[in-house]
């Protein structure tokens, strides 16, 4: 089954973050992936009359969770959490790790640990979709800052994310695509169908890279030592 996902655009002005909605067709029954900030998603909830059960974390930082509180109370919905940072995350509830699949709303969920930006991130797989939200590990053309953990942890993260397949699409927790361009980047032809779904998120349309593009195009991704991507 193919679940519909919706891009919500948080923290504009400020960290450019991104919530998701995954949504189960023909029920109001919805995840939430990183509620960065509680008005814009309950106003897409509203809009679409949907109702969220769970809130699915990546990581502490408060641009990830700065909305969990409210939706939770409004909506008596549960917050998974990455079990390192479980004390971290505002109102969680359910603690996951490396290896555990989670099954809701008929969606099937394989958690990834990626620890790099943070010690405990985690990332939230689709196996049977191909989909991965990647919270602040990976980003279009580029890859999450070092805030707690080592450059050999997050080479480590990198390669488990790279033995995915080629055609699963990358859910990043920020549009940083346009200043993460390399230079020079527009200007090669095969970027051309990239640079258009950059320019199509950017308009709020989901547009997810592969992790193929992200392979070819990211330099981060391109790295195969810890050499090379220091």
């Amino acid at each position: 089954m193919t679940h519909e996902i919706i891009p919500i655009l948080c923290n504009e002005k400020k960290m450019a973050n991104y919530a998701y909605l995954i949504t189960t067709p023909k029920t109001s029954q919805t995840i939430i992936i990183d509620a960065a900030e509680a008005n814009p998603i309950i106003q897409e909830l509203e809009k679409h009359h949907l109702h969220p059960t769970h809130i699915l974390t990546t990581h502490h930082h408060f641009d990830h969770v700065e909305g969990n509180l409210t939706i939770k109370e409004k909506y008596n919905c549960e917050i998974i959490a990455p079990q390192k940072e479980f004390n971290q995350i505002p109102g969680a509830t359910i603690a996951v790790q490396e290896g555990d699949i989670i099954n809701i709303c008929d969606i099937k969920i394989q958690i990834l640990e990626a620890p790099g930006h943070t010690l405990g991130h985690i990332l939230y797989y689709l196996p049977d979709e191909q989909k991965l939200f990647t919270g602040d590990t990976l980003f279009n053309l580029c890859i999450g800052g070092l805030f707690e953990g080592t450059a050999e942890q997050m080479f480590h993260s990198l390669q488990k994310i790279k033995s995915l397949p080629n055609n699963t699409e990358i859910f990043p927790g920020h549009e940083y695509t346009r200043s993460c361009l390399p230079e020079r980047f527009t200007s090669i032809p095969q970027t051309e169908l990239y640079i258009k779904k950059m320019l199509k998120r950017e308009q709020g349309h989901l547009a997810p890279a592969t992790l193929e593009e992200e392979k070819a195009f990211n330099p981060y991704l391109k790295a195969d030592t810890l050499t090379e991507l220091m």
